[in-house]
């Protein structure tokens, strides 16, 4: 006997697999990677795409900043930043685009230091934000994107 409950799941699992969609959605993460690759004092850009453990979608990576600066490593984190969520935006459509998830995309400095996108300042909701909670649309507003 099966239950109700595994029926109606086992129907949402088969009408997600004819229909073609994905938990996943659009994997942008090759296109923001190249992007970010091409920008000014960037040197190497690792990304990928998931979901996360609540269905969410998620772009994780790692961007190595050829500066030692402090200040002149978080511009051009911010211009990295800037053209791998421009690319989200122009990709997917406004609600996908808008809750992809990016604090997972670290800078690294050439001495090391690690920056967060908390050192960019987004747009985030609560008095105590996790990086897990920072989403693309977050900045929009920084990026002049609509």
């Amino acid at each position: 006997m099966v239950s109700r409950r595994g029926l109606l799941g086992g129907a949402a699992a088969l009408a997600a697999a004819l229909s073609g969609c994905s938990l996943r959605g659009k994997d942008v993460s090759a296109d923001a990677q190249k992007a970010a690759e091409a920008v000014d004092g960037v040197s190497s850009v690792a990304l990928e795409q998931r979901a996360g453990a609540n269905f969410e979608r998620l772009l994780n990576g790692r961007i190595e900043i050829a500066e030692e600066d402090r200040a002149t490593g978080i511009a051009v984190y911010d211009d990295a930043m800037r053209v791998i969520v421009t690319v989200i935006h122009d990709r997917l459509d406004d609600s996908e685009a808008r809750s992809l998830r990016v604090g997972g995309i670290m800078a690294e400095l050439a001495d090391g230091t690690e920056l967060d996108v908390f050192v960019l300042d987004p747009d985030t909701p609560g008095e105590d934000p996790r990086l897990d909670q920072v989403h693309a649309g977050a900045f929009y507003g920084r990026y002049g994107l609509t």
